[in-house]
């Protein structure tokens, strides 16, 4: 079992930390795994609030919580280890059927791929089209609402067996009637916040942990909902689209148009004239969509954000939708110029201004020293170098995207320009 599969991390759960090549006999046997007892995973709500714009044009904070599980050590291994597997055979699937571009992500064929890649081959194929009929969607909830009995059938024609193995039927039924705790039952309990117990081997011990569960265990008692934070959720949730996916695919590819999903964003590009929109043509591909939607357990597209647009000769109108703009998988576009949303520059600022605020409030000149440094590291173009040792900061990802972006011959990327002053805004910060 290869590092690709595999990664050793260090945080504390309900199991000592351990490292992958202990255990990697262990996880490959089937046998072993079926008797396995998983740990509940530890659940806690990411703040996902955005910054949006109301009816005036006035930006206010749009609040929304995402609900993440994370496994222990032992059960992360075997997740990875068995997800991994799936993959594969997915890919085999996806490959057979004619659909092995449709879903980018969670995938482990697509190496040194990632949503700016993705980006990119969308707007390059609508501005290839001249003019074209665009559908963007999201899926509401979409990790709350896959429907067990259904995962289980799309897995199995996936593998193409009649039934699960027994490893393979363990995590199934570990995943769907899943087991949790409360991140903030641990901490009421230990009387500490887990960033400070950090270096703890674990929470509890065992005596400790059986107490504790008998309080605060909880279990999905509903036949639908998996975990969103396993490394196998997440390709069980490919899995479960690959009958919309294909249905889609096959209906769009024949209308000689682009079909694309990253897990539950999907965008649909089909190639129409301005009289083939007068004559509904645009709203019997939406018919369709939707009919192929509902013929899917629990799948509800989130009208709030779905947009429905015309483009002509380098611009984009909307049909439907609350602006001429595109945005996909963190970038807009107006038929010419791809630009990073301003509510992820708007966030990054933000996020920078919190910081120096705590940072401006340190007496102590060496603290402050510290601070300040540790600031342009996270903010500015000093920790943007894509030679560093560690993964940089948004600066990083941001020139990537310009770098990807400038390489087309069809594309004008604005993104340089959107973050050029950003030296400017975080020292003239600093030194207010």
């Amino acid at each position: 079992m290869s590092r690709e599969i595999y990664k050793d991390k260090y945080y504390t759960h309900l199991d000592v930390k351990k490292y992958h090549k202990d255990y990697q006999q262990r996880v490959q046997n089937i046998n072993w795994v079926s008797r396995h007892g998983f740990y509940p995973f530890i659940h806690f709500q990411m703040d996902c609030s955005k910054y949006t714009n109301d009816s005036e044009g006035n930006k206010y904070i749009k609040e929304k919580n995402r609900d993440i599980y994370y496994a222990a050590h032992i059960d992360r291994f075997i997740y990875e280890y068995y997800g991994n597997r799936l993959n594969n055979r997915y890919n085999e699937y996806m490959k057979s059927n004619g659909i092995s571009r449709v879903s980018t992500a969670y995938r482990n064929c697509i190496p040194g791929k990632c949503n700016i890649d993705f980006a990119k081959e969308v707007f390059e194929y609508i501005v290839k089209c001249e003019s074209a009929y665009i559908f963007v969607g999201d899926f509401s909830q979409f990790f709350d609402n896959l429907d067990h009995k259904y995962l289980k059938e799309k897995i199995k024609c996936v593998i193409n067996e009649e039934s699960l193995d027994a490893a393979d039927y363990a995590i199934y039924k570990n995943i769907t009637k899943f087991t949790y705790i409360e991140a903030d039952d641990i901490e009421s309990e230990k009387g500490l916040f887990r960033r400070d117990m950090r270096d703890m081997d674990k929470y509890f011990e065992t005596d400790e942990f059986h107490e504790f569960k008998k309080k605060h265990l909880c279990k999905n008692l509903k036949d639908y909902q998996i975990p969103q934070g396993s490394s196998i959720s997440a390709v069980y949730a490919n899995v479960y689209m690959i009958d919309f996916d294909k249905k889609i695919n096959d209906f769009i590819t024949s209308q000689k148009g682009m079909y694309r999903r990253y897990c539950d964003d999907i965008i649909i590009v089909v190639p129409m004239t301005q009289e083939d929109v007068k004559s509904g043509k645009n709203e019997e591909i939406a018919k369709f969509i939707y009919s192929t939607r509902d013929g899917i357990p629990n799948l509800e597209l989130n009208e709030d954000k779905t947009e429905h647009f015309f483009y002509d000769n380098g611009i984009i109108e909307k049909i439907k939708g609350k602006s001429n703009l595109i945005n996909y998988l963190g970038f807009t576009f107006d038929g010419k110029t791809v630009r990073i949303r301003d509510k992820s520059l708007f966030k990054f600022y933000c996020r920078a201004y919190r910081k120096i605020k705590k940072v401006k409030e340190n007496t102590d000149e060496k603290s402050f020293n510290a601070g300040k440094k540790a600031i342009y590291h996270s903010y500015t173009h000093l920790g943007a170098s894509k030679y560093s040792k560690d993964h940089g900061n948004f600066l990083t990802y941001a020139y990537k995207a310009d770098e990807i972006f400038s390489q087309s011959k069809l594309l004008v990327s604005d993104i340089r320009n959107q973050v050029k002053k950003h030296w400017y805004k975080i020292d003239s910060k600093l030194k207010e």
